[in-house]
Order: C-alpha cells, then sequence, then structure tokens
C-alpha cells in the first residue's frame, strides 16, 4: 500500500462511515472505485495536516480500524491512507440507525 498512488492517499478520499467498502470523493460526490489514476483533485495527505485537523478537531476517524483516534500518539500508530479530513456525505443515514420505540 506504501507505493499506492490514486484516490486513497488523497484527501479529497474518504469512506463512508457505515458502509466501509464505499469509497467517495468529497469533491466529486461521487462513490468512487480505488484507481492508480489521480484526478486533477488529488491533493496527498500529510501528517502535518493530519495534525492540523486533529488539533481543531479534537479527534480523527481511521477507515481501516473503524474507530475515532483522540490523541497524537494514538494517530501516529495509524496509516496515513486511513485517516480522514473528512466524513463522506449521506442525507439518508438516519434510515440506517436503529430506533427504540
Amino acid at each position: 500500500m506504501k507505493d499506492y498512488v490514486g484516490c486513497i492517499r488523497c484527501c479529497n478520499f474518504s469512506f463512508h462511515p457505515n458502509y466501509p467498502h464505499i469509497a467517495v470523493c468529497l469533491v466529486k460526490q461521487q462513490v468512487i472505485s480505488l484507481t492508480k489514476e489521480v484526478c486533477k483533485s488529488f491533493l496527498e495527505k500529510n501528517w502535518d495536516k493530519l495534525r492540523e485537523v486533529f488539533s481543531e478537531r479534537g479527534f480523527l476517524y481511521c477507515a481501516e480500524c473503524m474507530k475515532p483516534i483522540y490523541s497524537l500518539e494514538e494517530l501516529e500508530k495509524h496509516r496515513l491512507e486511513f485517516m480522514h479530513y473528512e466524513f463522506a456525505p449521506d442525507d439518508v443515514a438516519y434510515e440506517d440507525s436503529p430506533t427504540a420505540d
């Protein structure tokens, strides 16, 4: 995975938080497949930006282990490719949530 330069290494790429097998381009607002090509929206992820977003937000999400990360020490134990700046938008996520009657 280290030599992979496609979508998964892009800041605009996000896995769906409830369905981790679905990937979304946040710029194009569409479901994508993992490709090795880079599009004109490609912006490579880096640790400095992840730390900055973490400092602003207080947590980040790891799509590989499907858990939130709450400390910088814990953040650095995860792979850059699976950390996300943003979540994929989902206008109907509430329909997947169980209700209590």
